[in-house]
């Protein structure tokens, strides 16, 4: 974790807050796919996000988006993938390029940002 500015709702410049959660993580950590579902979009942002994914949760209202990673994803849009699924890597573009190596990683549910804290640390039980 990077500490508060990392953590969801920390503050960002322009009156935004963070919706999400960033977890350090050596360059070119592998990263998996939380939830089994369909990719939504897989692209490229120069500002933020840098390279990204957004996967919807198969038979929920969740949502999950992975950004930072140092190539595109490995998932294009309208593919199916599995939970456990290899998705890509941890990296450092968009604005983590000044940042350092991190997976911002949010879950909206419902289209609304939600704190990924607590679903993390379920999940890391079993990592």
């Amino acid at each position: 974790m990077r500490g508060y500015i990392g953590e969801f709702g920390a503050p960002r410049s322009g009156g935004r807050t963070h919706e999400g959660f960033d977890i350090v993580a050596g360059c070119g950590t592998p990263l998996v796919a939380v939830r089994g579902g369909r990719v939504l979009r897989a692209g490229y942002d120069p500002v933020l996000y840098g390279n990204y994914l957004l996967i919807h949760g198969e038979g929920e209202r969740r949502s999950y988006f992975y950004a930072h990673m140092p190539r595109p994803a490995l998932v294009g849009r309208g593919e199916r993938v599995w939970t456990g699924q290899r998705v890509g890597a941890v990296g450092q573009t968009g604005n983590a390029r000044t940042i350092g190596c991190h997976l911002h990683f949010e879950i909206h549910a419902e289209g609304q940002p939600i704190d990924p804290a607590p679903a993390l640390r379920h999940w890391d039980r079993y990592s």
